[in-house]
């Protein structure tokens, strides 16, 4: 269904009518597309069922979509997101011209290609995902895939003691979800819930029927159980990172303290004592093996950019790098990632890429306050809206993504894309809701018009 000129009866989650959504968008070939990116990309579908893997189920989607977007009507929409497309451009920019440049060609040009992708993901959904409608609908699908991959942790975890393995193994090891691509990895795992806990936690406080807060309270407990059980200790922290910001931004509302007080409680008594003791350890850095290492990965990502400072050492360098000319004497030489995105940015991109990405993720969060402020301009309902909430959990998601990345290599994952698109899609779908005051001024026109006709 194409964007339609009349305005449509608007629902505000809660299933009543309260204003209206101009105009009304709902599916074409652009947003089955962009949904099916989403499942192809969360249930990593070729990893479970490799008799796909020749199908090459993403392209196909996203070229699907992209067509969509480009036969569909009316694809002007909103602006006012201008500067986050600059920004967006001009990181992809640094990252081809880095490209081109490094040493080492065949890395960098598969990082090149994962960075296009996504970059072409974040755009898509801009653009596509622009409606009140179509963001409750990718946000259904978004937690429905997060949730399938956060229950089968919390599942594994409970197996797994019940075979006999230790909380400590558990803890050292990690659990991932699987055999799925990255999500396998239980501190890129992690990375994800740490997206998506503080998205439901948000939006359980926007004015919903109580069955859909319901469903998002046992989402936003299945996605932080995920986090305390599967082993990552960055993933910890990126919890207690938004819960702690969602306190501070508003510690007299009902919801700081509430995300904060759940995640508190849970660390105090949820976490297993072993992955405490792990959170322990790393304040010791010297001692605890994994902290030190990364340290390390640090110091050397810093003296790439100290000797690279404009370009770095190439997209996707780091490794070779590091085995070839920055380990420390006595340590490893192996290929190693980062393990902190913005330490992969400077040293891989330099200055040409590091200042792009920094842009980003300030103008990100500009464009959610004012996707609120606009909200809350339209009526008096603009605070219990979801596209308000949703505004506040992406910026909360934000948090939980950058403190969680910090110790993890997960810059071109596609969380942070997803993030950005769907920001960009919220704003434009914030300017299609028609204020109250105008839907009441609209019907007593029709009704004197029914009147005069009678």
């Amino acid at each position: 269904m194409g964007a339609g000129s009349t305005p449509q009866a608007t629902f505000n989650g809660a299933g009543s009518a309260t204003g209206v959504y101009s105009p009304r968008l709902r599916w074409d070939l652009a947003f089955l597309g962009i949904l099916g990116y989403v499942i192809v990309e969360y249930s990593r579908l070729p990893a479970m069922f490799p008799v796909l893997i020749p199908l090459q189920l993403g392209k196909v989607v996203t070229f699907i979509s992209l067509v969509g977007f480009l036969v569909s009507p009316g694809r002007s929409g909103r602006s006012g997101t201008r500067g986050v497309d600059i920004a967006l451009g001009s990181f992809l920019l640094a990252c081809f011209v880095s490209t081109c440049l490094a040493k080492d060609q065949a890395d960098a040009w598969k990082a090149m290609y994962m960075a296009f992708v996504f970059g072409v993901i974040s755009f898509l959904v801009g653009r596509i995902v622009v409606s009140p409608w179509r963001v409750r609908v990718f946000l259904l699908v978004y937690f429905l895939l997060n949730f399938k991959l956060a229950q089968f942790v919390i599942r594994s975890y409970q197996a797994k003691r019940a075979w006999g393995d230790s909380p400590e193994m558990l803890s050292v090891r990690g659990v991932g979800a699987g055999s799925q691509g990255f999500f396998g990895n239980s501190s890129d795992f992690g990375v994800a819930m740490c997206v998506a806990f503080p998205l439901a936690g948000a939006l359980f406080f926007a004015k919903t029927k109580k069955t859909t807060r319901f469903l998002l309270l046992v989402a936003c407990a299945a996605f932080f159980a995920a986090i305390i059980l599967c082993g990552s200790r960055g993933a910890v922290v990126g919890a207690a990172a938004a819960s702690l910001v969602a306190f501070a931004r508003n510690p007299r509302r009902i919801v700081g303290p509430a995300m904060a007080g759940v995640v508190l409680l849970g660390l105090l008594y949820f976490l297993p004592e072993s992955s405490k003791d792990r959170m322990r350890s790393a304040l010791h850095w010297e001692q605890d093996k994994t902290a030190s290492q990364r340290i390390g990965f640090w110091k050397a990502g810093l003296k790439m950019f100290r000797d690279h400072p404009v370009l770095g050492v190439g997209l996707g360098n780091f490794p070779s790098a590091y085995a070839e000319s920055y380990a420390e004497s006595g340590s490893d030489r192996a290929e190693w990632a980062p393990h902190n995105i913005f330490i992969q940015a400077a040293s891989e991109l330099g200055i040409a890429g590091l200042l792009p990405l920094l842009a980003l993720l300030v103008l990100f969060l500009r464009l959610n306050a004012r996707t609120r402020k606009h909200l809350l301009a339209l009526d008096s309902s603009g605070y219990r809206r979801l596209e308000y909430w949703l505004a506040v959990g992406l910026d909360l998601a934000l948090v939980g993504y950058l403190a969680s990345g910090f110790f993890i290599t997960v810059l071109y994952y596609p969380h942070l894309w997803v993030l950005v698109g769907l920001s960009v899609g919220l704003h434009r779908a914030a300017h299609r809701i028609v204020p109250e005051s105008v839907v009441a001024e609209s019907q007593n026109r029709r009704g004197e018009l029914a009147l005069a006709s009678a």
